[in-house]
């Protein structure tokens, strides 16, 4: 009988440890689950943080981009360099307005007959022409306060510089159709070349005493190439 219970009880004893066992595997088992599950939560949540902080920022550049694009663009708001940049090329321009042929290629006038000049007072120009027809157009300045002689005249003269003390300025290439009134350069100096820039940036408007005044390299051609007793037409 005696041994009996003891088989008993150490049966149940090891039932016991067993599900002791049991219990406590199924807690280590309950546990790593559990963590597993909330750090795959805390992934989750810091990768949705991650995601909505992103599109926040993308929000915020793209509003900001689109302030920025509806701002007017202000001169003053491009860089200097930029602005030095531009400033040397508007001088660049201006300086070969009244250096180069303001015209285009400049046509050899011994391959036209019947040439004339006319010079339009209304649109500062001078038109080089062929039977009626122009061959060839300069950007001109005449005289200030309507002082270049209107009519038509004759080409009579011409010489490379000459200088006006009184005026205080000269030009180079000059070409005469009526009295003092010639075409020649923008002016000069004393010196043949030495040309006024604060002058020759008036090139397209009115600013002279009467004369014509052209580019350099239009009163060089019209000084080379135009003919004594071509009649010129001032209106």
């Amino acid at each position: 009988m005696a041994g009996r219970r003891s088989a008993y009880v150490g049966l149940h004893r090891r039932r016991t440890d067993w599900l002791l066992m049991a219990e406590s595997a199924l807690c280590a088992l309950l546990a790593i689950v559990l963590c597993g599950t909330v750090a795959m939560w805390h992934a989750r949540a810091a990768e949705r943080d991650r995601a909505i902080a992103a599109e926040n920022a993308r929000t915020v550049a793209v509003a900001e981009a689109r302030r920025e694009a509806s701002k007017p663009l202000a001169r003053a708001s491009v860089p200097g360099f930029n602005q030095d940049i531009q400033s040397r090329r508007e001088a660049e321009a201006a300086r070969a307005r009244w250096n180069d042929p303001t015209g285009g290629v400049q046509p050899n006038l011994a391959q036209y007959a019947n040439l004339s000049v006319d010079v339009s007072l209304v649109d500062q120009k001078v038109y080089v022409k062929s039977d009626g027809a122009t061959i060839y157009t300069m950007i001109a300045s005449t005289g200030i306060d309507d002082s270049t002689p209107h009519g038509t005249y004759t080409v009579d003269a011409r010489g490379e510089h000459f200088y006006n003390a009184s005026e205080g300025m000269g030009a180079d290439y000059w070409v005469r159709f009526y009295g003092p009134y010639l075409f020649h350069t923008v002016p000069t100096g004393q010196n043949f070349g030495d040309y006024l820039e604060d002058e020759a940036l008036k090139l397209g408007r009115p600013a002279s005493h009467g004369c014509v005044r052209l580019s350099i390299a239009d009163a060089k051609w019209l000084y080379e190439q135009l003919p004594d007793g071509t009649p010129v037409t001032i209106a």
